[in-house]
């Protein structure tokens, strides 16, 4: 089975009016219904309307989400930062209930990790940059000094959007799991058949038994992580797996408390990452 993006197939439909090439999709597997205001900073992402794609937000005008699921290259293409236009894109942030509620804002620009390739899974992370500051509470990106929340075997929460089964339906409510991180070796060794992972922009969680995971829609979605202080941070977003909640094949999220990420999304978005 292929590797399998987390953004809604229902999109990729949908959004050939926007575009020659289709945006991606994914839900969590194994979840359950999160409370009314818990995560106010998480979002559904839209293209023409049409939901493909979870998201943070990580300062009052940024959204952080996967770079797959705003770039109009498709998985299989040679690589190109380009992205959806920004006119077509929306985000609800906050609410609880689908397209129910929360705060619905424009995006104003979109910006592209310059080393994302879709056809491989590195660096898949972007930024939409909102026509007008949220009136949301935002969570920031991990800092430097932040890097013991998701060293293996620790327990992060996954929130999303996506479907609840692989290839299945999406949820009435916002999705919440939690999962433990998986060693990179491991992880790499789990995922070898589809290319096994970038240790540099990569983080993998999720159980030798399965039965817990992100899956499509949950795309660009957050993994949180929660400091001593019980200070929630952004230590992953969803990027791809080998199907969805399967046996020995741990998640793949966008690695963005390391480097290589962390200080991307930095410089683009000081206020968006911890100090």
């Amino acid at each position: 089975m292929p590797t399998l993006r987390r953004t809604l197939l229902a999109c990729a439909v949908a959004c050939t009016a926007l575009t020659a090439s289709a945006a991606p999709s994914h839900a969590i597997v194994g979840g359950t219904n999160a409370s009314a205001g818990e995560y106010p900073a998480v979002a559904q992402i839209s293209f023409g309307f049409i939901f493909s794609c979870t998201g943070t937000l990580i300062s009052p005008d940024t959204v952080l989400t996967a770079g797959h699921c705003s770039s109009i290259t498709s998985p299989t293409t040679i690589a190109s930062p380009a992205s959806y236009p920004a006119a077509t894109i929306n985000v609800r942030i906050g609410h609880h209930q689908d397209n129910t509620g929360g705060e619905v804002v424009p995006v104003s620009r979109v910006i592209m990790q310059p080393s994302y390739i879709g056809a491989t899974s590195s660096h898949d992370i972007s930024l939409l940059k909102l026509s007008r500051p949220a009136t949301k509470a935002p969570v920031k990106v991990s800092g430097p000094a932040e890097t013991s929340l998701f060293t293996p075997g620790t327990m992060e929460t996954i929130v999303g959007w996506g479907v609840t089964e692989e290839n299945g339906s999406g949820p009435d409510f916002l999705q919440e799991a939690q999962v433990p991180i998986v060693d990179e070796n491991t992880c790499d060794a789990q995922n070898a058949n589809i290319g096994g992972i970038d240790p540099d922009t990569n983080i993998c969680a999720g159980y030798a038994q399965g039965g817990v995971d992100t899956c499509q829609g949950d795309s660009g979605g957050p993994m949180f992580g929660k400091t001593a202080g019980g200070v929630l941070r952004v230590v992953g977003a969803t990027s791809y797996g080998d199907g969805c909640a399967r046996k020995n094949k741990p998640g793949v999220y966008a690695a963005v408390g390391k480097p290589e990420l962390r200080e991307w999304i930095r410089s683009h978005d000081a206020d968006g990452v911890a100090p």
